[in-house]
Order: C-alpha cells, then structure tokens, then sequence
C-alpha cells in the first residue's frame, strides 16, 4: 500500500561578506513505497548545506586575505607611492583616488594651519603695540611731551588692527561663496579713476607720480569686489615703489579681452618669488611691508576676485627695476 509523505524543508546559508548561498530543498506529497526514499532526500539536502556552509567560510578565509593584500599599501602608509604597491591594475585607479584625497585634505590642513598661525602674529602685533603704549600713558611713565606721539602711533597700529580684520573678513567671504551679488556692466575706467582720486594723495606725499592711461571699458562683475582689486593693485604699487617713482595705470581692450594693469617703478620682486606673492601672508621684503604697513592679504583678495570674474592674472618684474601686474577680464 502506497504511503504519502508531505513536508518542506528550507536551508538558508548565508556569508555576510563576500558569499551568499540559499540551498532551498521542498518535496510536497511524495509518493513512496517506504520513508527510506524521503530521507535520502533529507540527507542529501543536508548535505548540501553543510557544504554549503565549508565552502562559504572558504571563500570568506579567501576573501579575507585578498582583502589584506590589497590593504597593504594603506597600513604600510605607502598609499601616494603606487607605482610601486603589488596591487590589482583594475583597482589602481580607486588607490589613486584615495591618495589624491589624502594629499588635498594634508594640504588644506597645512593651510589652515599656517593661516591661523600667521593671523594670530599678525593680530599679536599690533595689538601689543597699542597696550604698551597706552599702559606707559595711564601709569604716567610717558612724558608730556610723548603722550601726544604715542598717541598717534595708537591711532596707526589701531588702524593696521582694522585693515587686516577687514581684510581677513573679505577673504573669508571670497572662500565662502565669491559673487553673492549679480555681475553688472561695469566701467572698469571708471572705478580704476576713482581709486586713483582716492589714492593720489598718497601717492603725492612720497613724490610719485601716476599717469594715466584709459578707454572706456565695460566688464561684467560685481563692483565692491572689482573696487577692491583695482584699490589693491594701485595701493601696492605705492607702497612698494620708490620715493619720486612713477606708476602707469592702463584700461583699455586688447586682443584677450578687457585689460587693466599697473605699472610702477618700485622695488621689484625676485624670480623665485613672482609665484608666491599671491599667497596669504606671504611677504618678499618683510621689514618694508611693516614699514609700509602691508598685511599680507591684498595679492591674495586680488586673486580671488580675478577667480571669481574669470579673469586672467599675470606679473612681470625686475628685480630693482620695478612691477607690471596685468588683469585680463573676458568680453562681455
């Protein structure tokens, strides 16, 4: 007499890591002449699975080593010399990626590093400048006929305090979003006479000369930003020019588009330094920036705000001869 057997049998086996096996075994209403059939299938279904379950932690031991040769290169700090690591050709280019990342964040850490340490010499200067003074004043060891010196030279470190906090504070706008404001048409003569009105009297004290060259000239930008370019540039040229020098400021179209430069007479910058000066607190002649007052800052707001408009920047100099620094903005 025939027997019917129904039942489900379901094994699951499953490796987290690299394997994932389901071995599934279902018999529904087995018709057979005794249960020695049935658990031939029951065996063999268990069998399965332990093999299954042998063959998953032998590719995950597999896995696992594969895993720490390709590893090798990051735990033996070696990941920006690929060229040399034993690893798979197809995974080069993700290693690479790595290394690239590493390089940019060990950079910008070096930045934030050396900007916060130069910001709080910068700060410190001043600062200590304004509290000897005025500590010498109200504790009466400055004679009378000081008290009226120290108090101008108050006024001066007090005023380098502000042009760096606002200088500072330009910057990190520029860092953050450059051009909030929607670009304009702008006469770039126009902006460039007005920073000479401003400056000319500067300029005069020291016996320099600025002559000027324009056309009218329209560029797309924002115009607090553009001011302060021209403004730098020109102030610049004064500062590090030669008592009795001349500066040449031009605008005007070229063939590259719309051109502003100046050209001054001064101190000049050496070979080895031309590309730096776009750094922050980067200085060629220290001791005359403090003399002159500089903070370190304008070159750099000149180069973000050229990043910001697309426009092209570049310096020729001689050394002792003097500086010309070209602005190139796109046509309009």
């Amino acid at each position: 007499m025939k027997r019917e057997i129904s039942f489900t049998l379901r094994v699951f086996v499953i490796s987290a890591v690299v394997l994932s096996i389901a071995v599934i075994c279902a018999v529904y209403c087995i018709e057979a002449e005794n249960v020695s059939y049935a658990a031939a299938i029951v065996t063999a279904a268990l069998t399965a699975s332990v093999l299954s379950v042998g063959a998953s932690f032998v590719v995950k031991r597999i896995s696992d080593r594969l895993v720490d040769r390709l590893m090798e290169p990051v735990n033996r700090a070696d990941i920006n010399n690929l060229e040399n690591a034993e690893i798979y050709d197809e995974l080069k280019p993700f290693f690479k990626h790595i290394a690239d990342e590493h390089e940019e964040k060990a950079k910008s850490e070096k930045i934030r590093r050396e900007f916060t340490a130069n910001v709080s010499h910068e700060l410190k200067t001043p600062i200590t400048a304004i509290s000897g003074y005025a500590q010498m004043i109200n504790n009466g060891m400055a004679k009378n006929e000081d008290i009226s010196e120290f108090c101008v030279r108050i006024e001066k470190e007090s005023q380098r305090l502000l042009t760096l906090i606002d200088d500072i504070i330009n910057l990190s706008n520029l860092d953050e979003g450059g051009m909030v404001e929607e670009p304009q048409d702008l006469d770039l003569s126009e902006i460039a006479g007005e920073a000479i009105c401003i400056l000319e009297k500067t300029a005069k004290e020291r016996g320099i000369q600025i002559f000027f060259s324009k056309t009218p000239t329209v560029i797309k930008g924002n115009a607090t930003l553009i001011s302060e370019l021209v403004y730098n540039l020109i102030d610049n040229a004064i500062k590090y020019n030669k008592d009795n020098g001349k500066i040449r400021v031009f605008v005007g179209e070229t063939a590259d588009g719309a051109e502003f430069s100046v050209k001054d007479t001064g101190i000049g910058i050496p070979k080895e330094d031309t590309e730096r000066i776009f750094e922050r607190f980067y200085r060629v002649d220290k001791s005359h920036s403090k003399k002159v007052g500089g903070t370190g800052l304008g070159l750099s707001i000149v180069k973000h705000v050229c990043a910001c408009h697309n426009a092209k920047i570049r310096v020729k100099s001689v050394l002792g001869k003097g500086t010309t620094i070209y602005v190139t903005f796109p046509e309009v």
